[in-house]
């Protein structure tokens, strides 16, 4: 699993999650605070998905919703 959002140009490779022992996925960003950032996981290099617990979603160019955390 990995993470993609605005952070990183949405580069797809650039940022691992690590498989907790909870079998859950987690990775630390340092990102700046007082802003808000669109990202979404790549599931085995094919399926995107949203985090379901993400401060909020808003529509993409692609027809879906991409999630947004706010600091």
């Amino acid at each position: 699993v990995t993470i993609a959002g605005d952070f990183n140009n949405w580069n797809k490779d650039s940022i691992a999650m690590k498989k907790l022992e909870s079998g859950d996925f987690a990775v630390i960003l340092k990102l700046t605070s007082g802003r808000e950032y669109r990202f979404k996981y790549l599931i085995d290099g094919k399926h995107w998905e949203n985090d379901w617990k993400a401060d909020k979603y808003v529509p993409n160019t692609f027809g879906s919703n991409d999630s947004v955390v706010v600091l």
